[in-house]
């Protein structure tokens, strides 16, 4: 159960501001079914190489330029990564590390969802993406987001008892929450509705909406958040990430009254009153 508690931002701050990448792969035998070709000439019962190789773009192209974005701006992210791409693109992965930003656990690989799985399945999953990460980078993630924010009933108890401060699977409230698990505290942090991949947004679309949110959570009564989220094989691909840049230069514009933080950076705030 959520635990209620006032928030208020560092530095009396009207807005947190959180930049969540997803950096994803597929399993050998599955592709994202919303992927171009598969959505518009799907091939029931074969393999579907242009929308794994689609799939891919992310990983060997998208998260660098995000990474480029993203250092121009002097800002950082949540990197949402699989399991799956820190073993295939470890070099990708070391370099989201290396420039200061959060690398957070995504299950190992897309297809791979909490939610269809058992409570011993969904331990190993997370103890095995957990394992990876931290051999790769040498820091213990502290931070999950279940793929299609599909986590379980038990979800939050399992993270917790993994270690983790906050779990990003979240809609129901704007700000974050401190939930009561027998395993220890958990932040749920709100997943965003708006991205590049949901909602059939167009590049344009995706710049409006999301600079629109921005002054609508700055003009409301605060705190407010706002959790702008990019896919690295989607919005990494030159129109969109132009977009993205775009709306960094919205963000940077606001600073002052903005803070700009990681997932865990927020969890760790939240959690401060709760813990001895």
């Amino acid at each position: 159960m959520p635990v209620d508690e006032p928030i208020r931002w560092p530095g009396e701050k009207k807005i947190a501001i959180m930049i969540t990448a997803a950096v994803e792969l597929w399993s050998p035998g599955h592709w994202p079914v919303y992927a171009p070709m598969a959505t518009a000439w799907p091939l029931p019962g074969a393999h579907d190489a242009h929308s794994v190789s689609w799939s891919e773009y992310g990983a060997t192209t998208g998260v660098w330029r995000l990474l480029e974005i993203l250092h121009a701006h002097g800002m950082p992210a949540t990197f949402g990564v699989n399991g799956l791409v820190a073993e295939r693109f470890p070099d990708a992965v070391r370099a989201m590390h290396d420039a200061g930003h959060e690398v957070a656990a995504h299950s190992y690989a897309q297809d791979v969802i909490p939610a269809l799985l058992d409570v011993p399945a969904e331990r190993a999953n997370i103890r095995r993406c957990t394992s990876i990460l931290e051999d790769l980078t040498g820091v213990r993630p502290t931070g999950w987001m279940s793929p299609r924010a599909s986590g379980t009933a038990h979800t939050p108890e399992l993270l917790a008892e993994a270690g983790y401060l906050w779990c990003g699977d979240y809609n129901d409230r704007e700000l974050p929450q401190v939930l009561a698990t027998p395993a220890g505290p958990l932040v749920a942090i709100m997943h965003s509705e708006l991205s590049d991949v949901r909602g059939g947004a167009s590049p344009r679309g995706y710049l409006d909406a999301n600079a629109d949110l921005l002054r609508h959570v700055l003009d409301a009564p605060g705190p407010g958040v706002l959790n702008l989220t990019v896919h690295a094989h989607v919005g990494g691909r030159p129109l969109l990430s132009g977009m993205f840049d775009r709306i960094l230069g919205h963000i940077e514009r606001v600073r002052a009254d903005a803070w700009i933080a990681t997932h865990r950076q927020v969890a760790e705030h939240v959690l401060a009153p709760h813990l001895p």
